[in-house]
């Protein structure tokens, strides 16, 4: 059954004649799983249902001629999903290098033969280790026993063997879950948020047993991968406002389905922190500016931005700031400034007739609603896009806090977002 879905209805009449809300309980796919095809490779905060993904393509695709690009990628889940359909090419971009490097693997065509050698030796090699160099970085004992640190090590050092980049790109992939599983975070947390002291105290976790098992997991799930990879696939581990030096795409881009993220990564979902110990453990450089460099990290003051829901929701969170210690209001300005310029960076690539589909989650500040929905089909709107539908959905199944504090303090807590909007528009 559809029937009309309406949240703020004081609000809603002011674009209502424009604006199509729709709820409809088939998008919650509450049936199916969100580990199908190779999408339960590894964890990752805010995942995208890939049956949305699924769904979008076979809507507004066009088969083997599709020019798909999803500007913030993630773990990649619309690549697979681009992959599965078969589109001609799938362009992802990210900031974040280990979501570049999960999307990798999930997508490339990957030496399960060489694989399938190195997981034979690895037990030996493991037992024969002599010698064998620590990663140090600053927070690393903060989060680690020191037998863990040694494993790890240990299991590092048997990836450094491996000379086939895509196998190593494989077994790379599984390290960083052994790392953020033996590491002494909370589980479900996307910040570095250290366990309770009885919980750590029962806390032992085996790194060598662990990466076997992991990596037995995930050669199991892409040796039963039952679709080719004809489509040709690119990644880029790059800022979005970069996108325009890929001159090539410049109206060339016939669908974007992406899940961007719904504010900045310290108060909203911390990617960074999230993935700064995989990171560091991997080598990947400036790991622990990361949160700084998304959407948001860089602070501007004030700033009007033309959209009456953002800049009234704005306005409020100035004035509920009054009764805080520190201001909300300039994170919420800095993330929509660098929001906008995203979406500049994106509209040059797609061509005319072609569709955009942003699946974004309304979040709060200062118990203030932001309608990202709204703001994001008015955001393209300025530049010759027209909404045609958003869907909207109960979030069932996505990596996500079960609580959050809307004012940033202890005591007060709201449970997050219950739903998400999926906002299709294309251009004029």
């Amino acid at each position: 059954m559809v029937t009309e879905y309406v949240l703020n209805t004081d609000n809603i009449q002011e674009f209502n004649d424009n604006y199509k809300r729709i709820y409809d309980e088939k998008w919650n796919f509450k049936d199916r799983s969100m580990k199908e095809l190779v999408h339960g490779i590894h964890p990752y905060p805010a995942m995208m249902m890939p049956l949305i993904a699924r769904t979008m393509f076979d809507r507004y695709g066009k088969k083997n001629d599709t020019v798909f690009l999803d500007p913030y990628v993630g773990s990649g889940t619309t690549i697979v999903e681009a992959q599965y359909y078969g589109v001609k090419r799938a362009i992802g971009i990210d900031l974040n290098p280990l979501a570049i490097l999960i999307s990798r693997t999930k997508t490339e065509d990957i030496d399960l033969d060489c694989v399938k050698e190195k997981i034979k030796k690895y037990k030996t090699f493991i037992k024969n280790i002599k010698s064998y160099d620590e990663t140090n970085f600053s927070i690393r004992d903060s989060w680690f026993s020191k037998e863990t640190i040694s494993n790890l090590s240990k299991i590092k050092e048997f990836i450094k063997t491996i000379k086939n980049q895509s196998a190593k790109d494989f077994f790379n992939t599984c390290f960083s879950e052994v790392v953020r599983t033996t590491s002494e975070t909370r589980n479900g947390e996307f910040k570095l948020y250290r366990m309770p002291k009885k919980s750590l105290e029962k806390f032992n976790p085996d790194a060598i047993n662990l990466f076997e098992e992991i990596i037995n997991r995930n050669y199991d799930i892409l040796s039963n991968k039952q679709y080719e990879n004809k489509s040709i696939i690119e990644l880029y581990n790059e800022n979005i406002m970069d996108l325009p030096k890929h001159s090539d795409l410049c109206n060339s881009v016939d669908l974007i389905i992406t899940s961007p993220p719904y504010g900045d990564s310290h108060t909203t979902v911390a990617y960074g922190q999230f993935s700064r110990l995989s990171n560091e453990w991997l080598d990947f450089e400036d790991a622990v500016t990361l949160d700084k460099r998304l959407l948001g990290g860089k602070k501007i003051k004030d700033k009007s931005f033309g959209i009456k829901e953002l800049d009234d929701a704005i306005e409020q969170i100035k004035i509920n700031d009054k009764n805080f210690n520190r201001d909300r209001y300039w994170e919420v300005v800095s993330f929509y400034n660098d929001y906008e310029n995203s979406i500049k960076a994106i509209v040059p690539t797609v061509k005319k007739g072609g569709y955009v589909i942003f699946v974004v989650g309304n979040r709060r500040v200062r118990n203030v609603e932001l309608q990202l929905d709204v703001i994001t089909y008015k955001m393209f709107e300025k530049f010759g896009f027209e909404h045609e539908i958003t869907h909207v959905r109960d979030i069932l199944n996505k990596r996500m806090p079960s609580k959050a504090s809307p004012e940033n303090s202890k005591g007060g807590q709201i449970p997050t977002m219950t739903q998400e909007y999926i906002v299709v528009m294309h251009r004029k």
